[in-house]
């Protein structure tokens, strides 16, 4: 069998960043093959738990790296 779609396929179709044609062409893929499907389905799952585990950092970080950046700029 002839792999069709590579695991960066895959990342870039979770995150919506294929071509309008090339997304159509994977999405018919994965109605076509049920494994790539599946594996679709994983790929979505690691996507969700990574989004959930991003951590916002504090104000006072974000206050801190404005100063320093405004610091280096002048």
């Amino acid at each position: 069998m002839i792999k069709t779609s590579t695991n960066y396929d895959m990342v870039k179709y979770i995150y919506n960043e294929l071509e309008e044609n090339e997304n159509e062409k994977f999405k018919l893929n994965t109605y076509t093959d049920g494994s790539l499907e599946k594996e679709v389905e994983s790929f979505l799952e690691v996507k969700e738990l990574l989004d959930k585990s991003f951590e916002k950092p504090s104000e006072f970080v974000i206050n801190k790296i404005k100063k320093f950046s405004c610091s280096v700029m002048k």
